[in-house]
């Protein structure tokens, strides 16, 4: 069947880009050709036209299935296999078949137009629901940020300020004191203080948000590291200058 389709088409290639010979150039004989398969499509006012036979190229010609072109200019085609002919016909209609052909491509553009344009929609939908549920969090954070100021403006005789980042998974902590102020008090607390405040500040973030990783650090008001700390939701531990509290 597939030598047979092929012998078709070797009769009757793309019309115009074939000349037919006359009956006194007609000849007979057997040639070897060097065909190129380079996966060629053919666009029929922007939708591929199917087929079964693979167009393919020989001497930077390109040649392509008869029958795959008849329909798409609504010709019947048919091919006597004793008599080695192709016979060519206008199908019925073939205006009207050629106004419904360009109909159902400019459809199915437009198809495509209407699905592209959905997508960006849906990809504009959840870009702002991923940016409505970053600002939630935020808000929760920064009203979180305010309890904790209100719960440690006092703790060890110390006004500490926090500033709370990041989303429900991962948290960054900045436990800031003023030093010019509270430099006695400061210097007053020991390593169990401060793992007490780290601890307490910690737990009471889990409270919130149970599932969240958190880095954090002490500084004074002019940024300077005073101690790091970081606590790992998973296995509920909390590590003070990477010593487990």
């Amino acid at each position: 069947m597939f030598k047979k389709q092929y012998l078709a088409i070797a009769s009757a290639l793309i019309l115009t880009t074939t000349l037919i010979p006359t009956s006194s150039q007609a000849a007979t004989g057997t040639k070897n050709l060097q065909a190129k398969y380079n996966n060629i499509k053919v666009i029929y006012n922007g939708a591929a036209v199917p087929t079964t036979i693979e167009p393919f190229i020989v001497n930077g010609t390109t040649y392509i299935p008869l029958r795959m072109m008849a329909g798409v200019f609504n010709k019947d085609v048919a091919w006597d296999g004793t008599k080695y002919t192709v016979t060519v016909k206008d199908m019925p209609n073939s205006q009207h078949a050629n106004e419904l052909a360009a109909r159902d491509a400019q459809i199915r553009s437009m198809q495509g137009t209407i699905d592209s344009l959905n997508k960006q929609i849906t990809d504009l939908k959840n870009s702002k629901s991923n940016r409505d549920d970053d600002d939630d969090v935020q808000d929760d954070l920064d009203d979180l940020e305010d309890q904790l100021d209100k719960d440690y403006d006092d703790f060890k005789d110390i006004e500490w300020k926090f500033t709370l980042k990041g989303d429900e998974d991962d948290i960054d902590v900045e436990i800031e004191v003023d030093l010019d102020e509270f430099q006695d008090e400061y210097d007053d607390m020991d390593d169990s203080d401060f793992e007490d405040l780290v601890e307490s500040v910690v737990k009471d973030i889990w409270d919130e948000f149970d599932d969240a990783d958190i880095d954090g650090e002490i500084v004074d008001e002019d940024g300077d590291n005073l101690h790091d700390f970081s606590a790992d939701a998973s296995d509920d531990e909390i590590f003070f200058e990477d010593e487990k509290i």
